[in-house]
């Protein structure tokens, strides 16, 4: 029942993530007319299932606890409201679930007050990111503790590139929840003093990628995991950039709409396709540490020594490769200093760096941190 209604939830959220980037352009292209959008469809209808199916997962766990069930005890369970017994992961994705849909009515409020194309900062879409990102770390909780219990029976299972099924789903989870930063790239709010520029979406991309290449790692103990988790997100918005301009071009003809801009029209975009790749060398040197201490007999997990120094050198190569992505230049100070017809002295450049640089590799090391803990919670948690 479990497992089932893992995949289940699996496939909620990779219809979610779909929905969001959709919702994503749909604003950008064509704008938002009324709340039931078939993108906005598409992401409540998923958020909405995958909340039944935690539900009916914590109702059917605690009766099946009450009755005795083997395998539905206190070693496999949690307690909540000194009632319900399920998993964990179960009850964190449907508090999500619940958060995201209880965003809804009050999203569709602030824009009736305050204009239908607000930020995607509002409060309300803050409070729907929010539930989705506690939604996501729940399913990641769900697929890791069935991993550890299917480890801990000692019976044979088929092994992928030798990971377990729930191992895969669990990094296809990972995956999920880098994507969740992408989705909102370069949406971020600037900070700006003076000429001083300084996006925070580089935050957000250091924290999301040491939490989720660490806690791979940790999680499989297998070297190799991390840039498979890159892989993944790889597929994740290849599939969607794929998907989300023909859906967009095909719905305004069929509804007879009009774009925003007159010929701005939504087609492939490869910028948006590969912005996975400003993980890869941080992927590479996670497996590489990996590999180096299972090489010489140290544990992948139990001990956080290090790990700071290990965010710091992960995040340093997302900080040079995303300016090369986004502005075809290994310029950083351009990322901090963008302002068309402005000169901008050398000495700022300098002081752009020294603020930005530091809070960024900072966030880096709080992801890792966050990553060695996670990652050794999933490990071995079964319940």
């Amino acid at each position: 029942l479990r497992r089932t209604a893992a995949w289940f939830m699996l496939l909620g959220l990779l219809m979610g993530e779909l929905g969001a980037v959709w919702d994503r352009e749909w604003h950008f292209y064509v704008g938002r007319d009324q709340f039931w959008t078939p993108p906005h469809t598409l992401i409540y209808l998923s958020v909405t299932g995958a909340g039944l199916i935690a539900l009916a997962v914590v109702l059917a766990d605690t009766v099946r606890y009450y009755k005795g069930t083997r395998g539905v005890d206190d070693a496999s369970t949690v307690r909540i409201f000194k009632v319900f017994h399920a998993p964990l992961g179960f009850i964190i994705a449907g508090f999500g679930a619940l958060q995201t849909l209880a965003a809804a009515p009050l999203d569709n409020y602030w824009h009736n007050l305050y204009g239908i194309d607000v930020a995607l900062w509002a409060p309300f879409h803050m409070m729907g990111v929010t539930g989705g990102i506690i939604g996501t770390l729940g399913m990641a909780y769900v697929f890791a503790s069935e991993a550890a219990i299917e480890r801990e029976a000692g019976l044979p299972y088929y092994r992928l590139l030798g990971l377990s099924w729930l191992e895969w789903g669990a990094l296809c989870i990972l995956a999920g929840l880098m994507n969740f930063t992408l989705i909102g790239f370069l949406q971020f709010p600037v900070a700006t003093f003076g000429l001083l520029q300084i996006p925070t979406y580089p935050l957000a991309l250091a924290a999301s990628g040491a939490l989720a290449l660490i806690g791979a790692v940790r999680l499989t103990h297998r070297p190799g995991v991390a840039l498979l988790t890159v892989l993944l997100l790889l597929l994740h918005t290849v599939l969607e950039e794929l998907f989300v301009p023909w859906a967009i071009r095909t719905a305004v003809i069929q509804q007879g709409m009009s774009y925003r801009i007159p010929g701005s029209i939504p087609y492939f975009n490869v910028v948006d396709a590969l912005l996975p790749l400003i993980f890869i060398v941080s992927a590479l040197i996670v497996d590489g540490v990996a590999f180096w201490r299972q090489q010489h007999q140290y544990k992948l997990s139990g001990s956080t020594r290090g790990v700071w120094l290990l965010g710091i050198v992960i995040t340093l190569p997302q900080l040079l490769i995303a300016p090369c992505l986004l502005l075809s230049s290994w310029d950083l100070p351009r990322v901090f200093l963008e302002q068309k017809g402005v000169a901008i002295p050398p000495d700022l450049k300098l002081q752009a760096a020294l603020i930005a640089v530091p809070v960024i590799l900072a966030v880096g090391v709080g992801g890792a941190l966050m990553g060695a803990n996670f990652g050794d919670i999933w490990r071995w948690n079964k319940r």
